[in-house]
């Protein structure tokens, strides 16, 4: 055995040097792999989630031409256990009859709120309030208006089926951690009038009215992590239309 490895020294070298190289590589892999797990475990002990509250919705009296305000009046708290940082809010409206130059979901006519940062189990001590125009105003009328008459024809005539849904309400707020890592909560609602003149829920001009949030089916809340340039994506989409929504 000795003589067989004198006589074949160099393939002998050649084998444990491989060796050698596999066990290295082996031990290389299995550290990465422990920097990894580690790195999202920390990641996961430095989640905030911002949670999103909506207080009431208005619709103000006509106050110029053409110009009317739907105010979502909403308060955040981050429910998680670090800070959430330079937290954007932004909002849409589905429109479920009707659409405005096509385009069904329209966002809010302003820009997004910003809050600089929320400390853990902290809540916001004042209103946030995406807003939306006199021509997004119209047509959520005109969704009441044909949620309203489906649904009268589906009492008269089948009673057991679902009930049509007027329009729905999507709150967004971004946000990121100390790390960086970029997180998009979504809250989403039904919305619709619920007055008393069930054949004629629409207020009038110099009328204001709050808007009625729905609970079936149930609102939908989550929250997700996303890469920069998705909500990039999504923030530009939003600003592009914006003016769809009217003053």
């Amino acid at each position: 055995m000795i003589e067989w490895i004198s006589s074949n020294s160099a393939l002998v070298h050649i084998i444990a040097t491989l060796l050698l190289v596999l066990i290295t590589a082996y031990y290389a892999y299995i550290t990465r792999r422990i920097l990894i797990a580690t790195n999202e475990q920390s990641k996961l002990r430095l989640d905030p989630v911002i949670g999103i509250e909506i207080e009431t919705i208005n619709i103000s009296k006509l106050y110029g031409p053409n110009r009317r305000e739907m105010s979502v009046n909403m308060k955040i708290i981050n429910v998680g256990n670090s800070p959430a940082i330079e937290i954007l809010i932004d909002a849409e409206v589905e429109l479920r009859y009707s659409s405005i130059s096509d385009i069904n979901i329209i966002p809010a006519r302003l820009g997004p709120n910003f809050v600089p940062y929320l400390c853990p189990n902290e809540i916001t001590d004042r209103f946030h309030s995406p807003s939306f125009g006199n021509k997004l105003i119209c047509h959520f009328f005109d969704d009441v208006r044909e949620a309203r008459r489906l649904n009268i024809h589906r009492i008269e005539t089948k009673p057991t089926e679902q009930s049509f849904s007027t329009s729905r309400l999507y709150i967004y707020a971004y946000y990121r951690n100390s790390l960086g890592q970029i997180f998009k909560s979504t809250y989403e609602i039904e919305i619709g009038l619920n007055k008393a003149e069930m054949y004629n829920p629409i207020p009038s001009d110099d009328e204001q009215v709050d808007v009625e949030m729905y609970y079936v089916p149930k609102p939908k809340f989550n929250t997700v992590p996303i890469e920069s340039r998705v909500m990039d994506k999504e923030l530009n989409s939003r600003e592009a239309n914006r003016n769809l929504c009217g003053w």
